[in-house]
């Protein structure tokens, strides 16, 4: 099939979905069709176009992108037109990729349900009464619905894994240091990433491969070599051993979604894979020290400035989350960083004994909009994604099953430092004997 075909494939379904979904804030139809004429001539030519050579993918609109405005989902940046492009975009569109358009978002990059006063809330393809997810729900929701074949996201405390898990998407937050967030906007520097949703686990390996090295205009991108993921992809991974925490992880929980991660354990042990009992320690802090304390304070220390000018600029979601960054103690900024260096090295212990760790990406299927309480959604949604983000880990959501009523369910696959390449093997191969990934929102066919 040709570039053109494809594009114009995705373009049709942000022209039909986009109107109820909400997914994209900005569609660069004219420029993608150049694109995809441009690759499309050259592949006839026998040339060679990059490892995404046509491969739609939009970025999450708090990525710089020239002739795009990065606009965060806040009237604050509604004409910030960037006039570089982001590391990543470069690499993206030196291997090929054509580029659609930037994705909505949760004001400010700052939420997990994308409710976005300004510019209007997303809404998951699969139920639009339900929450796409967040920060990046445009993205979650765009490529669920076919708008797109990969969406970059960034990913402070699940971020990009919340809404793969709501969507039914695969999500990758790689380590922190692996992928350049130069040209993005910020929420605490320190824990922010980058990273691609897609539905297919090789969709995401191949960009993960594109985007990930070092820049030296990032203070905290690691100067080490990327792994070339695609030449082990498809590996077998018997012999490999992924850890189970049971206790916290899978106590409260959808029920539908307890069955769902048995039956994914036993997939893996029929793979080959050795599943051990483990127990991290009190991981259930991770949430309060990252999100309640360094990220709600990191956030407020980015913003303190606006907030005194242009105070009625911000959602009231942010503002009740800002106003809690600034009571932030420098006693308990120190106290949490301290706890997850505590946490690192309890893991270095773990790591000698498996090469992942298995748990929920979310405690449940997303949940209605009507009715959520928005103080306890932002404690509720988030909080197993705040534990590995905390450590800097990699981690990535896969789809793993389906409620009763048909709604995604999702696993979490947590590695070492800069072990993407362990986490891909195993959503891969996962991938190659369940069909989760391909299973279509009703929504696409209906509308």
């Amino acid at each position: 099939m040709s570039v053109h075909v494809q594009l114009e494939q995705s373009l049709q379904n942000i022209q039909r979905f986009n109107p109820v979904l909400n997914a994209m804030l900005t569609v660069k139809a004219q420029d993608a069709r150049i694109r995809a004429a441009e690759i499309d001539h050259a592949q006839a030519q026998g040339q060679w176009c990059g490892l995404l050579a046509g491969l739609t993918v939009s970025l999450k609109d708090n990525i710089d992108w020239v002739g795009t405005p990065t606009t965060a989902a806040t009237v604050i940046l509604k004409d910030n037109f960037p006039k570089s492009n982001a590391f990543i975009v470069d690499r993206l569109i030196k291997e090929g990729a054509v580029l659609t358009g930037k994705a909505n978002l949760h004001e400010w990059v700052f939420g997990p349900t994308s409710q976005s006063q300004h510019f209007g809330p997303v809404k998951n393809p699969w139920d639009i009464g339900r929450f796409a997810g967040g920060s990046s729900g445009g993205s979650g929701a765009a490529v669920a619905a076919d708008m797109c074949a990969v969406s970059i996201g960034s990913d402070t405390a699940g971020s990009i894994r919340i809404p793969a898990a709501f969507n039914g998407l695969v999500g990758l937050r790689p380590s922190i240091g692996r992928i350049s967030r130069s040209g993005s906007v910020a929420v605490s520097a320190r824990f922010d990433t980058l990273g691609p949703l897609a539905r297919r686990v090789s969709d995401v390996a191949r960009t993960f491969a594109v985007i990930a090295g070092h820049d030296p205009s990032d203070p905290f991108s690691v100067d080490r070599p990327a792994p070339d993921v695609m030449r082990r992809l498809s590996d077998p991974i018997k012999g490999l051993r992924i850890g189970v925490m049971r206790r916290w992880f899978f106590d409260d929980i959808d029920a539908d979604l307890r069955a769902s991660l048995e039956k994914a354990i036993g997939i893996y042990r029929d793979l080959g894979v050795e599943v051990v009992e483990v127990d991290v320690g009190d991981v259930e802090n991770a949430q309060q020290m990252l999100g309640f304390r360094i990220v709600l304070a990191d956030g407020y220390a980015v913003h303190q400035e606006q907030l005194r000018e242009r105070r009625e600029d911000y959602g009231q979601d942010l503002l009740i989350r800002f106003d809690l960054g600034q009571a932030v103690t420098g006693a308990q900024y120190a106290d949490a960083l301290r706890w997850i260096e505590g946490f690192s090295q309890r893991l270095e212990t773990v790591w000698q004994s498996v090469d992942a760790l298995l748990h929920p990406t979310v405690p449940f299927a997303a949940p209605q909009v009507q009715g959520m309480d928005y103080a306890k959604a932002i404690r509720a949604i988030p909080k197993f994604t705040c534990v590995y983000a905390s450590a800097g880990l990699p981690a990535m959501a896969l789809p793993c099953g389906f409620t009763a009523q048909g709604m995604p369910l999702s696993m979490e696959l947590a590695a070492p430092p800069f072990a993407e390449e362990t986490l891909l093997r195993l959503g891969h191969a996962y991938q190659g004997v369940t069909d989760h990934h391909l299973q279509k929102a009703p929504f696409l066919s209906s509308n």
